[in-house]
């Protein structure tokens, strides 16, 4: 992938296979929300069922990942024991602010 990775917002995946055969990394690029991640899920398994046994891991160590995001992951990672590799530095996991919805009345 040319240029920067970070300049996204928009996930993007690359699946690779390990030149031996032995792991099956996917790796993505851009930026992990907790709608974005329901599409990452579907990959996940298809590349598991089709790996043939193989090790598979999640490389997001090059996406920003928000924080709702990264506890959806860590549950799913578990459940299905996949992996999931991180930039440990602090820039790779944002906090969104709420979303609460904010509600006015005017008097007419």
């Amino acid at each position: 992938m040319k240029g920067s990775s970070l300049a996204s917002d928009k996930l993007s995946v690359v699946v690779r296979v390990d030149v031996d055969g032995e792991q099956i990394q996917i790796a993505a690029t851009g930026r992990v929300t907790a709608m974005s991640i329901q599409g990452l899920y579907p990959v996940v398994q298809r590349t598991k069922s089709l790996g043939g046994g193989l090790g598979v891991e999640m490389d997001l160590s090059e996406a920003t990942v928000d924080a709702d995001a990264l506890d959806q992951l860590k549950i799913y990672a578990e459940l299905h024991e996949v992996p999931v590799r991180l930039n440990t530095t602090p820039h790779n996991v944002t906090t969104l602010p709420s979303r609460e919805v904010l509600t006015t009345s005017q008097a007419a």
